[in-house]
């Protein structure tokens, strides 16, 4: 069984599946850093180069091959109704939740962004956020709320609640 971490972009989702596959010794996968080595560019330049389809594509091919694993999505990877039926049946998807002016807080220095190119970065994540709310909820077997929370207290969290 696969632990699928979902959110937004910013939410955590790299830090605390470290901090989670340390824990309970399953392997941590980050879905756009193995993306990123198997096709040798950026997420940005897969963007720009070959498209926001094509990316999705091949985030799609790359989620079906891990198992026993803890697993980064990317935070778009919901937007596809095959993903999220592939993420139910494969494991447990948490979703983590944090507010808008704390994504925009972790995210002002990250130029590696592709969809938040805006300028006012705050108002591009809530309408991310806004598009993605229900295939989010629709995916997540539990939410976890992560502001004001180090790795350590999610992963105890998710701990929690994947053993109750």
């Amino acid at each position: 069984m696969n632990i699928y971490l979902i959110g937004m972009m910013g939410s955590g989702k790299s830090t605390l599946g470290k901090t989670l596959s340390e824990k309970i010794q399953k392997p941590f996968i980050d879905l756009d850093s193995e993306i990123e080595k198997a096709t040798g560019k950026s997420i940005t330049e897969i963007f720009d180069i070959d498209g926001e389809e094509q990316f999705r594509k091949m985030e799609t091919k790359q989620l079906k091959q891990y198992s026993e694993s803890i697993v980064a999505c990317g935070g778009g990877i919901v937007l596809n109704n095959a993903n999220r039926k592939f993420i139910n049946e494969n494991g447990i998807a948490i979703l983590l939740l944090a507010t808008m002016g704390q994504l925009a807080q972790r995210l002002s220095s990250s130029n590696n962004r592709p969809l938040l190119a805006d300028d006012n970065m705050e108002e591009a994540l809530t309408k991310l956020w806004l598009e993605r709310l229900i295939d989010y909820l629709d995916t997540a077997n539990f939410t976890i709320e992560t502001d004001g929370k180090n790795p350590e207290q999610l992963t105890e969290e998710i701990l929690v609640q994947i053993n109750s």
